[in-house]
């Protein structure tokens, strides 16, 4: 490796940098969905609340969906392992047991996985490559829901060794457990609707729902597990959001860092 590869990570590395990526990560997470349902509404969809990767089908709210995410998906990937690293720097130095570590890196792996697949997604229309989407859809969920809890577990442990940590726990806590419920209410509320099926080709019903690109949810069960949708959509944004006091814990501002 050549020595500016260490130079360049160590300023991805830098506070300015980590709050950049996860501001910009955040705002990507908030106006894509807003932007692209005001879009679903005025392609001629009806302004129910669809499941978040219906409106990768209609044109204009497709491409904003596949631009909006694919951007989110590297922001993502990007910040899982800023904050990753940061942690576990912070954890070598504390002499924090291995296993903490050792969840931190499992947490951060699920981070990079989910905002692989973010990208991915954007361009796997669900009517187009069923089996796939899915299958991306579970890690994104899945990995997101794991990284935050593990993060919250891992707080409550950072926290015995700095109490400004312990502070952050808190809202953690709730956010993670809004997330596991969008997560749990999600699956519940649509393996009802495929009739408890591990069958994918179970859900290639739902490509009659089609009309012109816009998805029709009648269906009680699929309205209700897309609002859970977005409910863990929700959570993991504010998780995100909680991040902000914490990276100037693990990456303090030097002198002179906000005017370069």
């Amino acid at each position: 490796m050549r020595a500016s590869d260490g130079q360049d990570m160590s300023m991805l590395l830098e506070g300015r940098f980590v709050r950049w990526n996860l501001g910009l990560l955040a705002a990507s997470l908030v106006l894509t969905p807003l932007v692209t349902y005001s879009l679903w509404i005025s392609d001629g969809c009806e302004p129910y609340l669809p499941f978040i990767s219906d409106m990768d089908l209609p044109p204009r709210s497709g491409l904003t969906f596949t631009l909006g995410y694919a951007i989110c998906g590297i922001l993502m990937l990007s910040f899982g392992v800023q904050i990753g690293i940061l942690r576990e720097k912070w954890m070598e130095s504390g002499g924090v047991e291995g296993r903490w570590i050792a969840w931190n890196r499992a947490a951060m792996a699920s981070s990079v996985l989910a905002g692989f697949c973010l990208f991915w997604i954007s361009f796997t229309p669900w009517n187009e490559h069923l089996e796939l989407h899915i299958v991306q859809a579970n890690v994104i969920f899945i990995g997101s829901v794991f990284w935050s809890i593990v993060t919250t577990v891992s707080t409550r442990r950072m926290g015995q060794d700095d109490p400004r940590f312990e502070e952050m726990l808190p809202r953690r806590v709730g956010f993670s457990i809004l997330g596991l419920t969008g997560l749990v209410g999600m699956v519940e509320r649509f393996y009802r609707f495929t009739g408890l099926s591990l069958d994918m080709y179970a859900l290639e019903e739902r490509l009659e729902m089609l009309s012109d690109s816009c998805v029709n949810l009648e269906n009680s069960y699929l309205s209700q597990a897309a609002v859970f949708e977005w409910i863990l959509a929700g959570s993991m944004i504010l998780m995100l959001v909680s991040f902000l006091p914490e990276i100037e814990l693990l990456a303090p501002v030097t002198p002179g860092e906000d005017s370069d």
